[in-house]
């Protein structure tokens, strides 16, 4: 039996005021955790800024679901930041070959 996988993909309009980068005190509140937290997945290499703004962090607004999975990874499954950094590269990884399988059969048909 093969296993058919389905997401849910959501589609945001851009309004005028919307901007694709957010301050690291805008994705602590988002996440529900302190900045200083933040501060520590950048310093653990979690989470990458993109530069600084009067004294404080600028992501892109991407970092946001990173954010919350480095919390859950660690909050429901116990996993210590080291583990959560290899969690990531791995599963970024696999990522990268599913999209590079489904190249392979479009190629095939």
């Amino acid at each position: 039996m093969v296993e058919q996988r389905q997401y849910l993909m959501v589609r945001l309009k851009r309004s005028a005021g919307f901007s694709p980068y957010v301050s690291m005190s805008e994705v602590a509140s988002r996440c529900g955790v302190h900045p200083d937290l933040i501060d520590r997945f950048i310093y653990l290499g979690l989470i990458d800024p993109i530069g600084r703004e009067e004294d404080e962090f600028i992501f892109r607004s991407e970092v946001i679901p990173l954010v919350r999975k480095i919390i859950r990874l660690r909050n429901s499954l116990g996993i210590n930041y080291a583990g959560i950094g290899l969690v990531l590269e791995l599963l970024k990884r696999v990522e990268e070959l599913e999209r590079r399988i489904e190249q392979l059969r479009a190629e095939m048909k």
